[in-house]
């Protein structure tokens, strides 16, 4: 029997199988490609050794984080394998496939924005669990500890790192502690929309009056002509098309939201997000929240709509990354003169 090793957690595509006789890995950039290549390269390596899939006495995978499409694909064939043939799956993360297993390291791989996956190892010790870092924090913690080995593919980073066998890495996940009770139940590991860079779970829930003392101090952070106290109750208790959430990181406020469903179409009046907690995926989970609410809707919800100041680039950023797309210029939309841009995504094709 042999083992077979599955990873398409970032650009590469990785298919092993080891034996007592032989060990035999692809590898090789696959950038959206996973979905149709995955299952042709296994069965391309068991033709090769005359193999078929009924030789296959266990599989191991890694769970994530890294690619949103790559880490599902992955571990969605591996279930299936486990399932089909009641063989154990074992599965390890994306960042433990990366380091050194001999001295202590910190792995990385790019989350992007700006943004790391990273975690320290001290051989199999975890010192720091699975999270996402400012790059900038990353090489504060290299600056700050000369021992450690930095791993991964670090040259987003400018710098050069340890390159592991990752193949061999994964051969090596194949124990009690990485053995999967019931791999149907497994979950992949995502962590960008999920947790901030201090690995501080992020939660959102419909906004309460308890919630307004802080919101408020938000609204004055964040906007030019902030709601007073007045119009943010008004949103709550009597707007009758009016949606609000909060995000909270430990039990504090950190952001909210306020949209408007209307028929077959959803307009955000307001998002924010505290300035000590942006780029830490808050503003992600709140409009995670609003598309979650639109789809749930009896009548379908087909496009989602703001306005953005003309000179607020970063929103505009923000936007666009979640499939905005610029319509019109409304002329003189706000109080103080300035320019608005209108926004427009559909939902109905993602």
């Amino acid at each position: 029997m042999i083992d077979l090793v599955l990873d398409s957690s970032d650009k590469e595509l990785l298919v092993g199988i080891f034996s007592n006789e032989y060990k035999d890995v692809i590898s090789y950039p696959c950038w959206q490609r996973q979905s149709e290549m995955l299952v042709y390269e296994i069965d391309k390596l068991l033709n090769k050794h005359h193999l078929d899939r009924s030789d296959i006495g266990s599989v191991i995978v890694s769970k994530g984080p890294g690619s949103y499409t790559g880490i599902r694909i992955a571990l969605t064939v591996a279930k299936v394998i486990s399932f089909a043939l009641h063989i154990p799956m074992y599965v390890g993360s994306s960042l433990e496939i990366l380091r050194n297993r001999n001295k202590k390291c910190l792995v990385v791989s790019n989350a992007r924005s700006k943004r790391s996956y990273c975690a320290i190892y001290d051989k199999d010790e975890v010192l720091l669990k699975d999270c996402i870092k400012e790059n900038n924090e990353v090489l504060e913690i290299l600056k700050k500890d000369n021992d450690l080995l930095l791993c991964g593919d670090t040259s987003y980073l400018g710098m050069e790192g340890y390159k592991a066998d990752i193949a061999d890495n994964l051969i090596h996940l194949k124990d009690s502690n990485h053995l999967c009770s019931n791999p149907m139940e497994v979950k992949p590991l995502y962590l960008k929309d999920n947790y901030d860079s201090n690995n501080y779970k992020i939660v959102v829930r419909k906004m309460l009056p308890s919630d307004l003392d802080q919101i408020m101090k938000i609204e004055k952070e964040c906007f030019i002509h902030p709601y007073d106290l007045k119009q943010m109750l008004y949103e709550m208790n009597e707007n009758p098309v009016s949606y609000l959430y909060s995000a909270l990181i430990d039990n504090k406020v950190v952001g909210f939201i306020d949209f408007y469903i209307t028929f077959n179409s959803a307009s955000i009046c307001q998002i924010a997000v505290s300035k000590e907690y942006r780029r830490k995926g808050v503003g992600n989970m709140l409009i995670g929240q609003m598309i979650k609410d639109c789809k749930s809707k009896e009548e379908p919800v087909e496009f989602l709509t703001l306005e953005v100041r003309k000179s607020n680039e970063t929103a505009q950023k923000f936007y666009k990354k979640h499939k905005f797309e610029e319509i019109t210029t409304k002329k003189s939309y706000y109080d103080d003169g300035e320019d608005a841009l209108y926004l427009v995504r559909s939902i109905i094709n993602g």
